[in-house]
């Protein structure tokens, strides 16, 4: 997929979740599960990892989705961490990890429960790509918007004027 294709999908997913203008990560975690018809699971992801741990590991299972975010990082990475791991919900990615590869035991769940299971360490499949394009279009919404008017504006609040009255 070239480049404005991509830009152009990745655009249309993040408009179907309906998010307001400004928006945080709470709110994102919260209109995909709504989509999904189930939670969004957070958990941290140990500080005893090796370099070919990925830093963000995304698990589906019947019941949720449940995201592992690396606790050894910087807020804004764990941040970008889980904008990629929603990223591959959105983007229904069939999941790059084997569960032979001892992941599933690593993060202490059963492997009978787990339907897709994803990490990343690096950049080298199309998913991954088009993961990290679509986090890094939803981190610029979440900091971009909080400084701009919304495009369309249909609330007060989303007016600069607003501001002042």
């Amino acid at each position: 997929m070239d480049k404005s294709n991509l830009r152009a999908a990745c655009e249309e997913r993040l408009a179907r979740l309906e998010l307001p203008h400004r928006f945080g990560t709470q709110q994102l975690r919260e209109a995909v599960a709504l989509m999904r018809g189930k939670p969004i699971v957070l958990q941290p992801l140990g500080l005893n990892t090796s370099a070919d741990t990925p830093c963000g590991i995304r698990v589906e299972t019947p019941t949720a989705d449940i995201l592992y975010v690396e606790q050894g990082t910087s807020p804004a990475h764990q941040m970008h961490i889980l904008a990629h791991e929603i990223s591959h919900i959105l983007c229904d990615h069939p999941g790059s990890l084997s569960l032979g590869d001892g992941a599933a035991a690593a993060i202490g769940l059963n492997p009978t429960l787990i339907q897709r299971m994803s990490g990343r360490t690096a950049y080298t499949t199309a998913d991954e790509r088009e993961a990290e394009y679509m986090a890094t279009l939803i981190r610029q919404r979440v900091y971009r918007e909080r400084f701009l008017p919304a495009r369309r504006p249909v609330a007060a609040d989303q007016r600069w004027d607003a501001i002042f009255t």
